[in-house]
């Protein structure tokens, strides 16, 4: 409890009683992104609304931390007009509510942003080492944010999601305007994976889905069904709304026999994979698809392991309307591993290995999506055949 206040009131005093604008702006696009994908001891996950311009953040920091006492420090947010901006503010909340917890720490601001403004910028650092997240805002979404926030009961580490069974309740961030009613539309999780990136032809240009239930409820609701979208509304006139996908109890690991098979897509021929979806006894078919490839069997339950640890890396850092491991980033973060550098421009996210047969570069481009903000789609090319039968090769020999 005194760690908790401690914390609560530096943090309270390093935001509130400093202000004005500051002189060493952040260019995010100068930026290594990579703590956010590697197992760097600092993960973020964030939820933002804004009603005109009020605006609501809940940032949530998962920290793996060496003593007791270790704690996020030097906490400040900006606000400023592009990305890579030398014009930014110290922004002043009007309410800041903080959550200091062992392991999952998370910081509520109420605060005014200008219209101008672009991007919010976290600045902090944990363990001695400096941090920068941005967060963007107004021109730089695909549509406006919903005025609606969320929670629950969950207190899982990073990224464990909501799951079926789970108790979820919404609010207006502005009290003049809260109903009572809400709206939830439901979209079964039926995505394929993702195709290889050098396959320039024939990728899908977006996903069609049909609405499978809805309903009416009031403030909270229980997540009935697994491997659905939830679509939350408080204005059906509007299209604005927040998205959670439900999941299974044991998310975001595979864990049944079918689920495992499906996962292993990116490493199949598409003969093996046809014969490993018919097989009779799916579970012997799985077995000996690995030692098929790898005679030692001790490597080859170390590399099942590796494997579907990778997956469900995947699926705990991509997961957005659907599951990470289906994503483009989920699929080249199984295959490749995580990234070393990860730099962010206003539409492109660069993702680049130092280590694996030479410099290897891999770009994501922001896609516009009506679920979440922002999907990220591999801009896809033919040069990287290479790479990636070497890397799956490496995956099916075990020569990792």
């Amino acid at each position: 409890m005194c760690i908790f206040k401690y914390f609560y009131t530096a943090l309270v005093l390093i935001i509130l009683m400093v202000s004005g604008p500051n002189m060493n702006a952040h260019d995010l696009t100068k930026e290594n992104f990579s703590y956010l994908y590697n197992h760097d001891p600092v993960k973020i996950d964030y939820q933002i609304a804004q009603q005109d311009s009020l605006y609501k953040l809940i940032l949530t920091f998962h920290l793996v931390k060496v003593l007791p006492s270790d704690k996020l420090e030097e906490f400040e947010l900006y606000e400023q007009k592009k990305i890579n901006s030398g014009q930014e503010s110290l922004i002043e909340p009007i309410l800041v509510k903080v959550d200091s917890g062992f392991i999952k720490n998370v910081i509520e601001l109420d605060f005014y942003a200008q219209e101008e403004s672009n991007y919010l910028v976290v600045q902090f650092s944990f363990l001695g080492k400096p941090y920068l997240y941005g967060i963007p805002i107004n021109a730089s979404l695909a549509f406006p944010l919903a005025n609606i926030i969320y929670g629950g009961d969950n207190e899982a580490m990073f990224y464990e999601g909501y799951k079926k069974s789970d108790s979820v309740w919404f609010e207006d961030i502005d009290d003049a305007s809260q109903k009572d009613q809400f709206h939830a539309y439901l979209y079964e999780e039926n995505f394929p994976a993702a195709i290889p990136p050098m396959v320039v032809d024939g990728v899908a240009s977006g996903e069609m889905l049909q609405i499978k239930k809805r309903l009416a409820f009031r403030r909270g609701m229980m997540l009935n069904e697994a491997d659905y979208l939830y679509f939350i509304q408080n204005d059906t006139a509007s299209d604005k709304g927040v998205s959670i996908l439900s999941h299974k109890e044991y998310y975001p690991r595979n864990k049944k026999v079918g689920e495992l098979i499906e996962a292993l897509k990116y490493i199949c021929t598409g003969d093996e994979f046809e014969e490993l979806n018919s097989a009779e006894d799916k579970k012997l078919a799985f077995n000996n698809f690995w030692l098929s490839h790898i005679d030692d069997k001790k490597l080859a339950s170390e590399t099942i392991k590796k494997y579907f640890r990778s997956v469900k890396f995947a699926n705990a850092l991509f997961t957005d309307y659907k599951n990470g491991w289906k994503t483009d980033r989920g699929m080249i973060y199984i295959a490749f591993g995580p990234p070393e550098v990860v730099t962010k421009k206003e539409e492109l996210e660069i993702w680049e290995y130092k280590t694996f047969d030479g410099d290897l570069k891999f770009i994501f481009a922001k896609t516009r999506n009506l679920f979440v903000q922002y999907h990220y789609s591999l801009i896809r090319e033919k040069s990287l055949n290479k790479a990636w039968f070497t890397a799956v090769q490496k995956w099916r020999t075990g020569d990792l």
